[in-house]
């Protein structure tokens, strides 16, 4: 990480201004983070598409696709974070740090879902006061670079020190996440059926049926989510730990050396 080159003003934002920045952040390297989804989400939309289109088990693929969220972000996270501090990253150079941190992502992730499916199993209040907390294992473990439980347990005191952000992290998930499969239904049943004119071949979601547009807007949103709740974690931890004056600080002793 080079201080010199940090591409944002660590200060203290709003979660609307911080999700306008992780927009700007993304438009700012479109060509990467396209490429980053072509590579990462594209086939699992095809597939889950697929699997909705020729099989009866759409409810099925809906229910296991939370499983692959964590995978999908990812990428886009670490190469958000590293983009924040460094005039160019290649693609390459993020699957390749991110092949070589698999392990200790997947037992952080364990940790998640198992943190998640016991909230979901409580009901509701459970749950929404678990989401928040495991809101920043991904952060904690690819940027930190910490073991699962100490991710966790980061994740947690990051959360419990300013849960306001936590909270708008996880409500933001839940809401991008369901704007882009009623954004993704509405271009398909569009496409295929208004300009193409073939009827609704695959169901629409209107009478209950899921469909694969559905499911690539889904999918398609989870890298953009990684990169709004990558901006809160740095966020939070300008509030919290005072982020901000350890890079100036960082940088200045550089300029010292």
């Amino acid at each position: 990480m080079n201080p010199h080159l940090c591409r944002v003003a660590l200060r203290p934002r709003g979660p609307l201004e911080v999700f306008d920045l992780s927009l700007r952040l993304i438009h700012a390297h479109a060509g990467r983070f396209l490429r980053l989804g072509l590579l990462f989400v594209l086939p699992w939309a095809l597939l889950g598409g697929a699997a909705v289109a020729l099989s009866e088990l759409d409810v099925l693929v809906l229910v296991l696709l939370p499983l692959i969220f964590f995978p999908l972000q990812a990428p886009a996270t670490l190469l958000g974070g590293r983009l924040l501090f460094a005039d160019t990253v290649s693609i390459r150079s993020v699957v390749y740090e991110l092949t070589s941190m698999l392990r200790p992502l997947a037992l952080a992730w364990a940790w998640q879902a198992g943190t998640l499916s016991l909230g979901v199993g409580c009901g509701l209040v459970p749950l929404v006061i678990v989401l928040p907390v495991t809101a920043y294992i991904t952060e904690t473990s690819l940027l930190e670079r910490v073991g699962a439980a100490r991710s966790f347990r980061r994740s947690a005191r990051l959360a419990g020190s300013n849960p306001g952000i936590a909270l708008a992290a996880s409500a933001g998930w839940v809401a991008l996440t369901m704007w882009g499969a009623l954004v993704a239904e509405s271009g398909g049943q569009a496409l295929i059926g208004f300009v193409l004119q073939l009827g609704q071949p695959f169901g629409a979601l209107s009478t209950g049926q899921i469909t694969p547009y559905m499911i690539f807007g889904i999918l398609a949103v989870q890298p953009i989510y990684a990169i709004y709740r990558l901006l809160l974690y740095v966020d939070v931890r300008t509030r919290v730990e005072g982020w901000d004056l350890q890079v100036g600080l960082r940088a200045a002793g550089l300029e010292e050396r």
